[in-house]
């Protein structure tokens, strides 16, 4: 869970292009996103949410289903 989802971790999420990325930090939210990581994905142009998992998962689907170009990192250290 430390340290947590890293820029590099983010790479390939990135070069797909996509407009908002949401990550998922897990059901008790233990997986940490440190500042660095929001920073590197705002750098990139693309917005960042940053939720429990369940939560997480539903904005994916509903921006997913509005048409927004959208990425998704769940709980990715497990």
């Amino acid at each position: 869970h430390s340290p947590g989802v890293q820029p590099a971790d983010l790479e390939e999420v990135v070069k797909k292009g996509v407009k908002t990325v949401v990550i998922g930090r897990g059901m008790s939210e233990a997986l940490q996103v440190p500042a660095s990581t929001v920073d590197y994905l705002k750098k990139n142009g693309i917005d960042v949410l940053v939720l429990q998992t369940e939560k997480a998962v539903a904005e994916y689907n509903a921006l997913a289903a509005r048409g927004v170009k959208v990425g998704g990192v769940f709980h990715s250290t497990c």
